[in-house]
């Protein structure tokens, strides 16, 4: 579970580790059907990018209710596997942007690299997320400097105007 503050729209500051007040024992939200009215708009654009789902699929019956000695090792898997799945967010936003075959198979194989990532926190082995992370920013911030992304760039700022 993470952390998430009420200057970022979650209504209230809450702490790594610890459910929502508003989160009930069949893991579905009590005020799903007025967060924004509820102070909750953080909720409303909120993405886990899938990685709750792989998670639950990982520990199937086990999750912090019914397994709390467990729940460390859940929360951890989450944590490594949203990031992942961040970056991996990232990189299908970029080759969805960019034609180039040169740029499009930089951020395949960068793919393949998070999702082989993706495999070993499945596998409960360590990562290295902050290589991981620095690896993928390190890639698209080199494609940003690409003419067509610039011109991209250019076109939409001008077009906002």
């Amino acid at each position: 579970m993470l952390p998430f503050d009420a200057d970022q729209g979650f209504g209230f500051d809450k702490e790594a580790g610890t459910p929502c007040q508003h989160l009930q024992q069949d893991f579905m939200c009590g005020i799903h059907h007025n967060l924004l009215e509820q102070g909750f708009r953080g909720c409303m654009y909120y993405s886990c990018y899938g990685a709750g789902q792989r998670v639950t699929r990982l520990f199937g019956e086990a999750n912090w209710h019914s397994n709390a000695e467990r729940t460390g090792e859940i929360h951890a898997a989450f944590a490594r596997m949203h990031k992942l799945h961040e970056l991996q967010f990232l990189l299908n936003t970029a080759l969805a942007k960019v034609a180039a075959p040169g740029w499009q198979q930089r951020l395949q194989t960068r793919q393949q690299q998070l999702e082989a990532l993706c495999i070993e926190v499945e596998a409960h082995n360590a990562v290295d997320l902050e290589a991981a992370t620095t690896d993928t920013y390190a890639l698209l911030r080199q494609l940003a400097t690409e003419p067509v992304i610039v011109a991209l760039r250019n076109d939409s700022i001008t077009r906002s105007q």
